[in-house]
């Protein structure tokens, strides 16, 4: 045990002197590895930064939802999923409204009218008056109706309603074609719209992890399912198609992503078997005497394995501090993206591929050294 110790003090000893005797040498893999890591992050990272910002772009154009429409007669009775259901089901927030009719407002625009079924009771309660009146909810980007008290028309008859501003980042923003509409409980439709109850429903689906066209798809499904099986016309709007060409492209970006850091592995590879090669033959008779000495060929192999390790993790983690540190210039003033940042999470599987393939040349690097380290004695020392 004590005779190990030793042996690897004095393997550390070797390689540390090895380091300030031959400068170069260390310095060239920092280097190398330091430039090549930083260009792959800069490149892999930016292609992060631009997916992230295209699926931000999509979601903010309510590419994330599913809208559905169909016909509804009061004489049918139609099974609607709650809400929990659907949570469960699509791990997707949804909501159900019936429509109506239209309504006139003050400024004789007119609005529609929904109401929605009573197992979305709790769900529309934050949306609705806590009086129970019907409730206009606006989206204040598109419309601009103060927010209290109000009116409208139904068929010649006023009714009190509330304006309210739906919530930021709230599903039905995104939705709503004119940005307002009026939301009346079951329990409070007024007698003039009792005829409009048979009408058309809307179901609203936005899914709350957007990762691929798939995610989209399995909603359509789903809504389709239920269509079927309830005996309803209607239609289903997405983006689904436009996803899936996303989809596509990301693929492709994959691939030339993989390819990439193995161009920059091998650069690495040969860099690191070339040193590693020449370094073991300037000190092969020293090591083939400690083999003599019982000293087994696999500890030197561990060492130059070792070594590299020690510098080429230091390069990785000098590259990824260097680019978290200046990614905001390559995002604002060469990529142009705007006011965005990268964290470690969003780039951790880039981080890790280029981990993998650097660990690949390290261990590629080491088999001349195998080769020469078990050598026969005899033929080095003769």
């Amino acid at each position: 045990m004590i005779s190990l110790i030793l042996t690897i003090l004095y393997l550390a000893r070797d390689t540390v002197h090895r380091w300030f005797t031959r400068v170069s040498s260390p310095i060239a893999r920092i280097l190398v590895v330091y430039f090549l890591t930083l260009s792959a992050l800069a490149a892999l990272g930016s292609y992060v930064i631009s997916l992230n910002v295209v699926r931000d772009e999509i979601i903010k154009r309510g590419g994330d939802m599913v809208i559905s429409s169909f016909s509804t007669s009061a004489d049918h009775t139609v099974y609607l999923p709650s809400y929990k259901e659907m949570s469960d089901i699509l791990d997707a927030d949804t909501y159900i409204l019936k429509s109506l009719g239209n309504v006139r407002l003050e400024n004789d625009r007119n609005v529609s009218a929904y109401t929605y079924p009573f197992n979305r009771f709790q769900q529309m309660l934050p949306l609705m008056s806590s009086t129970g009146r019907p409730t206009l909810v606006q989206n204040p980007e598109k419309s601009h109706l103060p927010e209290g008290p109000s009116s409208v028309k139904v068929q010649g008859a006023r009714e009190e309603v509330l304006v309210k501003n739906l919530p930021e980042g709230h599903p039905l923003r995104r939705s709503l074609p004119d940005g307002i509409v009026l939301i009346v409980a079951p329990d409070g439709i007024p007698p003039s719209m009792n005829a409009n109850t048979g009408g058309y429903t809307t179901m609203v689906v936005r899914v709350r992890h957007l990762t691929s066209s798939q995610s989209i798809l399995r909603v359509e499904q789903f809504i389709r399912h239920l269509q079927r099986f309830e005996h309803l016309v209607g239609n289903v709007v997405s983006v689904s198609d436009l996803l899936r060409r996303m989809d596509i492209v990301l693929d492709k970006q994959m691939q030339c992503r993989i390819a990439f850091c193995l161009g920059i592995s091998a650069i690495v590879g040969i860099l690191l078997t070339a040193l590693a090669g020449m370094e073991y033959r300037q000190n092969e008779y020293i090591y083939t005497l400690m083999k003599s000495f019982g000293i087994h060929p696999l500890l030197l192999v561990g060492a130059f394995i070792v070594e590299n390790i020690i510098l080429v993790g230091i390069s990785f983690v000098g590259a990824i501090a260097t680019f978290m540190y200046f990614q905001r210039i390559i995002v604002v003033e060469i990529l142009k993206l705007g006011n965005y940042s990268l964290s470690l999470e969003q780039i951790a599987s880039e981080i890790a591929i280029i981990s993998y393939t650097l660990l690949g040349c390290i261990l590629v690097s080491s088999i001349p050294i195998i080769a020469a380290a078990y050598r026969q004695i005899g033929r080095v020392l003769k």
